[in-house]
């Protein structure tokens, strides 16, 4: 599971792009340098309440869309992962395991 930092990068990343908001036009919209909001992006710098509601106005998203779990598709997958990967890993091996040994007996 993605720690809150992961998952509201994963989100700022996502809905910035969707938006086709470079680092650039969302430093300018929330005031703050470009090296700031790679900083966040990077996991260098954590931006305080008041900027996170910045950030998510200029994006046009509620604030809470930034924290969402299930918000973009990274954090979807890495849940994914968390709670099925390696199960699945091991029953898909499992089962090419034993039809290679099938197909092993007919040969």
């Amino acid at each position: 599971m993605n720690s809150i930092r992961e998952t509201f990068v994963n989100n700022l990343k996502y809905y910035r792009k969707q938006k086709g908001i470079s680092q650039e036009k969302l430093s300018y919209a929330v005031e703050k340098s470009i090296a700031y909001v790679n900083q966040i992006e990077n996991k260098i710098s954590w931006p305080q309440p008041e900027m996170v509601d910045k950030i998510a106005v200029a994006l046009g998203i509620p604030s809470s869309a930034l924290f969402e779990e299930h918000g973009c598709p990274e954090n979807k997958k890495a849940q994914f992962e968390d709670k099925f990967g390696k199960s699945l890993e091991e029953e898909l091996l499992s089962r090419i395991e034993k039809d290679v040994k099938d197909v092993c007996k007919l040969v």
